[in-house]
């Protein structure tokens, strides 16, 4: 709070007026902006990105978008956003950005989540795609000529099989029994197996940040602390809610500004004027 002093001469106008001072960042209303992308809308907490400034989320979880496309990056692996439920499931459907339009190009390494933030839903399954391999097998498939490879074979990665291959990669379908893998019958149902994603489930505080919403807040996050913080509508940030200032916010008490117009005679004599002050 800053009191400004404005006086002029002959007559001397003593002006006391107190301004708030608006904080840098206003966490608040930054983070009740929701990620909106196509069809991928109305997301907020864990998430940042796109409008979302770093603080609203964990530092893992950035959206982007692109064309309408949502995408985000995970161990290396950049992919597209198919759904987010933010309902008591918290899951995201995934699939790779770089095997959405075909599967014999690969941008990235093998598909694989940080356990400690992710975990795979059940229904899903890791396949092994084997590209150019010396020896041909069940499930062998000619990949477009406008790709980087010219054969690919999928198999359950649970399964071992060591053929010369010139690469291997693992990914992630939606497939509970892996039966799916075995009745394909060319690279484009492969193709559309990968397309449809699989989902995984993101493990974040969530009842820390009900405790904030339920107390007039908004969810954010410390990136320093590695904590949920809770930002408050009077532009502060409290470790779990905004119970302390709730009635506050309710029945806000406005700044008062005092305006003492005294017509002071100051013939360049300060002291003078002073002691007319005292008087006050």
């Amino acid at each position: 709070m800053k009191s400004w002093l404005f006086f002029s001469s002959p007559f001397a106008f003593f002006v006391f007026i107190n301004i708030p001072l608006a904080s840098s960042f206003d966490g608040y209303t930054s983070c009740s902006n929701k990620f909106n992308c196509g069809e991928i809308t109305n997301v907020g907490f864990p998430f940042w990105g796109y409008g979302r400034p770093e603080s609203c989320g964990y530092p893992e979880l950035n959206l982007t978008c692109s064309e309408s496309v949502t995408t985000i990056g995970i161990m290396g692996v950049q992919y597209r956003v198919l759904k987010i439920n933010q309902e008591a499931e918290e899951t995201l459907k995934l699939v790779r950005d770089d095997y959405y339009d075909k599967i014999c190009s690969p941008k990235f390494g093998d598909t694989k989540l940080n356990s400690n933030l992710f975990d795979y839903v059940s229904g899903s399954v890791d396949v092994k795609l084997l590209y150019d391999c010396t020896s041909s097998s069940q499930g062998d498939f000619s990949c477009p000529k406008d790709e980087t490879y010219g054969n690919v074979a999928a198999v359950l990665a649970a399964f071992p099989v060591y053929p010369m291959c010139k690469s291997q990669m693992v990914i992630r379908i939606q497939d509970s029994m892996g039966l799916g893998i075995i009745s394909l019958e060319n690279v484009t149902e492969l193709e559309q197996a990968v397309r449809e994603g699989f989902e995984v489930k993101y493990k974040v505080d969530s009842a820390k940040c009900d405790e904030c919403v339920g107390s007039k807040g908004v969810c954010g996050y410390d990136w320093g602390l590695s904590e949920t913080v809770c930002h408050c509508p009077n532009q502060s940030s409290a470790s779990r809610n905004c119970s302390a200032t709730a009635e506050a916010i309710d029945n806000p008490v406005l700044p008062s500004a005092k305006v003492f117009n005294m017509t002071l005679f100051c013939p360049m004599d300060m002291d003078l004027c002073a002691r007319g002050l005292q008087k006050f």
